[in-house]
């Protein structure tokens, strides 16, 4: 005797035999329903949906999946790669401000003959001298003008690349010109004079370096032939010229080092109006540059290296940001020989106030 279906067997069997590819709710149907189908995927799909499961991968779909490529991979490699060769390589640090400055890479290299910041360039129009070398100031002007302590002070400090790669790809060759000046501004009755100004221009040969040292980037060595005089005649000209070595570290934009020391080219004797000039201003200097959020603090010390009679100076530095302006409000502290040259073997105190425009890095 023949048993006819269920109505929802028949429902079933209609679904599966179309295919079932629409989702639909499982309708319970007996498995009997499933077993007539002669396609192995549709009697699955039949299975499965009569047992209120999602359909599953056919058995010939998990096979090719699981089944190794039948070029051994190389599509997938080929795949791979051309993903890796899309995907950015990780950033690289920036490159700090004394790389900037000195463009020990790539990106910030300007080419020869621009001109960049080299030591701080600033305007100081309130400069006291709390102690005055006035015997100089009336060689030039006379015996009876008086010497202002108020005055102003500026400096202007640039270089410029000459010859990129001189013997050695390392190796870069700059001209420097720095020139300080002492403006007797407020002295209206010497006909406010420019007291003194001292011009420095400067060959130097710098070769990057580029290792870590104790934790700071050693970033160049230098060697430069430097010219130092306020082009004066006696009996208040002063000169000498240098062979000065140095060496700058720095760590980000945050902490920078400056190492200099130098010998003087001998004069003759007769020419030379500052035989002593070492003995004072010195044979050394360091100076240290760092940031504590948007404040500039910088420290300048200079020695002769003789222990027995220890000579040079010190010079202290702050500058703030005025508002927006890249021009930052400038303080200034000098004590010591060598303020200017024509005060070289004099012990200057000078508190300075005004703006910086270029910092030491």
């Amino acid at each position: 005797m023949r048993i006819a279906p269920s109505a929802a067997g028949i429902l079933g069997l209609a679904i599966c035999t179309l295919g079932g590819a629409a989702e639909v709710p499982a309708v319970p149907a007996p498995l009997a329903s499933c077993s007539v189908l002669t396609d192995d995927q549709a009697r699955l799909k039949c299975y499965d949906t009569v047992a209120g499961r999602t359909p599953t991968q056919s058995v010939d779909s998990r096979a090719a999946a699981a089944a190794e490529p039948a070029d051994g991979g190389r599509v997938g490699s080929t795949v791979a790669a051309a993903m890796d060769a899309v995907t950015p390589p990780p950033a690289e640090e920036p490159p700090s401000a004394l790389a900037k400055r000195w463009q020990l890479v790539a990106q910030t290299d300007r080419g020869p003959f621009v001109i960049t910041p080299y030591r701080p360039t600033y305007i100081l129009p309130l400069s006291y001298v709390g102690r005055r070398n006035t015997e100089p100031f009336q060689a030039t002007f006379g015996a009876d003008e008086p010497y202002d302590p108020i005055e102003a002070k500026f400096q202007l400090s640039f270089m410029s690349k000459l010859w990129p790669e001189l013997l050695d790809p390392r190796g870069d060759l700059w001209f420097a010109y720095t020139q300080q000046s002492f403006w007797q501004a407020y002295n209206g009755d010497a006909s406010a004079p420019f007291r003194e100004t001292n011009y420095e221009p400067e060959l130097i040969y710098s070769w990057k370096t580029n290792v870590k040292t104790f934790g700071l980037n050693s970033r160049l060595l230098n060697v430069s032939l430097d010219h130092q005089s306020n082009g004066r005649d006696d009996p208040v000209s002063r000169s000498w010229n240098r062979v000065i070595a140095s060496a700058l570290f720095d760590r980000g934009d945050d902490f920078a080092l400056g190492l200099k020391g130098w010998w003087r080219l001998p004069e003759d004797a007769e020419k030379d109006d500052n035989p002593d000039i070492e003995d004072y201003v010195g044979r050394a200097e360091l100076w240290t540059f760092w940031t504590a959020g948007r404040n500039h603090y910088a420290v300048m010390l200079r020695n002769n290296l003789d222990l027995g009679d220890p000579r040079g100076a010190v010079q202290l530095d702050w500058s703030i940001p005025l508002g927006h302006s890249p021009v930052r409000g400038y303080v200034q502290y000098f004590y010591g020989y060598g303020d200017g040259l024509i005060d070289y073997d004099f012990i200057a105190n000078r508190l300075s106030l005004g703006f910086l425009l270029t910092d030491w890095m």
